[in-house]
């Protein structure tokens, strides 16, 4: 990647992207990444909406599969790796994971290993390591020095992979993206000229967080501030969110409820998330891979059946990722005749389609709310809490 810029300089300047970019009220979903001259053109997205569940063991595929699940994410501890693949690919099952051939520090250490497994049709993309700006053992604080594996790191592994002509998939924790002190580091691990797909995880729910927040000037999930910068940082790289669907610690946080497991899937979708992946395990007060409560496991299958519903209309079928989409975001004491915003507590997209614009609109509060906005012709529309409608015409929405 060469030689980096200083950190002062670095975070200056993605400052100032980022207040540029959501300035302007609405970002671009889509775009493509210029790659460098000495190295190859990022892949694109997918070419179909990912349903993924993350690190579950042979016995779960089915279960998930028969959930409307469509990709797993990485395989659980102690796997074995032609086994765990071999049952995913019976069950029907994309795959994302770790490559085989590779030592503990991410290096391709066997290379015919390496080279037939990734001739696997099955294999969807490689997975990096997770999480990598989590604090090393005996760090004092979240910095380059500070890291379980800073930026350069990951860089030079992605580097060694990218030839194979996989996308590489790297998952990065969530709040610290929408932490602003740590901009300049997460922007780093964000524009690598390497790394294809890019995810990050966040579970306000069962972390005892808000589900809805401020930050750059408008309000929305902490999904969707995460791919709205993750987006500025990557230049418009396919991205993926992760959705809790547990209480995973029990001293932790709460159980969530399916309203607010549809306000964070459809906000990432607005922000255009190419993929959601679930997140399901529980850790206390006894561990289990799968604890998605009942009334979730109704949702999930609700919720998979509307996407695939409009899959053709949200992703691009030929090229792969998503269909270019304008985000309207929402602005607390927003102006109703914006064309770039909607007044809080409402946000949404736009897709332009053959039929012409598809919209999807979303409540983002707790309580009903009434929406007017004259450009898409909608007058005292009712949303119930954490609603989200979609459609072309104003009748589309004023349907309960």
């Amino acid at each position: 990647m060469g030689a980096r810029m200083s950190q002062t300089t670095r975070r200056s300047i993605l400052k100032f992207t980022v207040l540029t970019a959501f300035a302007t009220g609405a970002l671009a979903v889509g775009k493509t990444r210029p790659a460098l001259s000495n190295e190859r053109a990022l892949l694109p997205g997918p070419k179909f909406f990912v349903k993924g569940i993350y690190q579950q063991p042979v016995e779960n595929m089915a279960v998930w599969k028969g959930r409307g699940v469509n990709t797993i994410f990485t395989m659980n501890h102690g796997a074995d790796l032609e086994e765990w693949t071999n049952e995913a690919t019976k069950s029907g099952l994309h795959i994302v994971r770790e490559p085989a051939g590779i030592n503990d520090d991410y290096l391709i250490v066997d290379h015919a290993a390496f080279d037939k497994d990734i001739a696997n049709p099955n294999l969807l993309a490689l997975a990096l390591m997770d999480e990598p700006s989590n604090l090393k053992p005996g760090s004092a604080g979240i910095t380059y020095d500070g890291v379980a594996v800073p930026p350069e790191e990951v860089d030079t592994v992605a580097r060694g992979w990218s030839a194979a002509g996989k996308p590489l998939w790297i998952n990065h924790v969530g709040n610290h993206i929408n932490n602003v002190y740590l901009e300049a580091l997460m922007g780093d691990y964000a524009d690598s000229p390497y790394i294809d797909w890019v995810s990050h995880d966040c579970y306000p729910i069962a972390g005892g967080s808000d589900l809805i927040i401020d930050l750059d000037d408008y309000t929305s999930t902490p999904q969707g501030h995460a791919i709205d910068r993750l987006s500025v940082w990557s230049d418009g790289r396919p991205q993926f969110s992760f959705v809790g669907l547990t209480q995973y610690d029990g001293s932790l946080g709460r159980k969530t409820k399916p309203g607010e497991f549809r306000v964070q899937a459809w906000s990432s979708i607005i922000h255009g998330a190419v993929g959601i992946i679930y997140f399901s395990f529980k850790f206390s007060p006894e561990f289990s891979y799968d604890a998605t409560p009942l009334d979730l496991q109704k949702e999930l299958r609700v919720f998979h059946s509307q996407i695939d519903s409009i899959e053709d209309i949200l992703m691009d079928k030929q090229k792969g990722g998503r269909r270019a989409s304008t985000v309207m975001q929402s602005i607390r004491g927003g102006n109703a005749e914006s064309d770039t915003s909607l007044p809080y507590p409402f946000e949404a997209s736009s897709t332009r389609t053959e039929e012409g614009e598809y919209k999807i609109i979303l409540n983002l509060s707790d309580e009903a709310a009434e929406l007017s906005y004259a450009p898409w012709g909608l007058s005292k529309v009712r949303f119930e809490a954490y609603q989200c409608k979609r459609g072309y015409l104003p009748a589309d929405f004023s349907q309960a």
